[in-house]
């Protein structure tokens, strides 16, 4: 479960208090995607292939929206993962979101890549 608490920039009017459509879904690509990457013991490469997001409703006014994810099914070169979205209480969810992942190994470490992403920041191509 990850929570998106009520942020005023993510209204899809000012001072009406909802969260927009384009927020929740951006939110649940993220914790969908997040469901996929718990799912492996290494890091990962993780990429959206598909993700459908069905609305049932608008959630509540000036209220988060909780993100409840489960994953269905793990292949050689997908995830699939389903989730709902909750706003007033984590009994009726406001959107269904179902999404498949693919996946592949890092090619490089972490650490490697924090220090390739040191050097250009700091002007060092090489």
């Amino acid at each position: 479960m990850i929570e998106m608490p009520f942020n005023p920039e993510l209204e899809v009017t000012a001072g009406s208090g909802i969260i927009a459509n384009g927020a929740i879904t951006a939110f649940l690509d993220t914790a969908l995607g997040a469901a996929a990457y718990d799912q492996f013991e290494t890091y990962k490469k993780i990429v959206t292939l598909d993700l459908r997001v069905d609305y049932f409703e608008k959630p509540e006014a000036f209220s988060s929206v909780i993100v409840k994810t489960r994953c269905l099914k793990i292949t050689e070169q997908a995830v699939f993962v389903q989730g709902d979205a909750f706003s007033k209480d984590a009994i009726t969810p406001i959107a269904h979101a179902v999404a498949v992942f693919s996946y592949e190994a890092m090619t490089t470490s972490v650490d490697d890549t924090l220090k390739s992403l040191d050097g250009i920041s700091s002007g060092d191509a090489g």
